[in-house]
């Protein structure tokens, strides 16, 4: 057989162990605190040295980094099922908005743990992190600018979205009241997600209605 043609088996047993680690760290967080999950428990669940943990995902942080894929990526796929143009959607666009943003600060939120390596990767991900961390927090970000590119041009919806912003503008402050709710929620400042709910909404009301119903302009 040519060189070229035989398979890679060293390359096939490092896929092999490093899925192998990944699942014995899913088996573990399953209905568990992360705060108390630790390499030396993935290993001895994976059959692997404490080391192997290490060579694969770099720390644990890196390991969290799939874990909290796994999250991201289920809230991804239900939004790829989600048109955003239910009835209820157009009657209630805040609201919408507001369901999706407490679904992804429940996920982040799950945590100390996640919300930390939620917020060091959100940017530019570390070397460790999973790389497709970015893409699927990118998907969920389209999804709600283009909600409310849809609301912002239509004629019909209530109550009207201002149009001195861009989606895009609009967007980076949605982003900045979740990272807000999820670290006022996880310091212990607000212990009630329904709380932080209701604190989103008026940040939503003031910075996104239009006329008497918000601001004209948020300069």
């Amino acid at each position: 057989m040519d060189a070229d043609l035989k398979p890679r088996k060293p390359q096939a047993r490092t896929i092999a162990t490093r899925n192998k680690i990944l699942e014995a760290a899913r088996e573990l967080a399953r209905g568990r605190d992360l705060e108390i999950l630790t390499a030396e428990a993935v290993a001895k669940a994976a059959g692997v040295a404490k080391g192997t943990v290490f060579a694969h995902y770099g720390d644990m942080d890196g390991l969290m980094s799939y874990l909290l894929l796994d999250r991201l990526t289920a809230l991804r796929a239900a939004a790829d099922q989600d048109t955003m143009r239910a009835k209820a959607d157009l009657a209630d666009p805040v609201g919408a908005l507001l369901a999706r943003m407490m679904a992804l600060i429940g996920v982040i939120t799950d945590s100390q743990t996640i919300l930390r390596v939620f917020m060091d990767n959100i940017g530019v991900t570390k070397g460790h992190c999973a790389p497709e961390f970015v893409a699927q927090l990118d998907a969920l970000d389209a999804k709600l600018a283009g909600f409310l590119r849809f609301w912002q041009e239509s004629p019909e919806m209530q109550p009207r979205l201002r149009r001195d912003r861009s989606p895009e503008e609009m967007l980076d402050a949605l982003i900045a009241f979740i990272l807000h709710g999820a670290i006022l929620y996880r310091s212990g400042q607000l212990m009630d997600l329904a709380l932080i709910e209701q604190r989103l909404r008026r940040h939503m009301d003031a910075f996104l209605l239009a006329g008497d119903e918000g601001q004209d302009s948020f300069m």
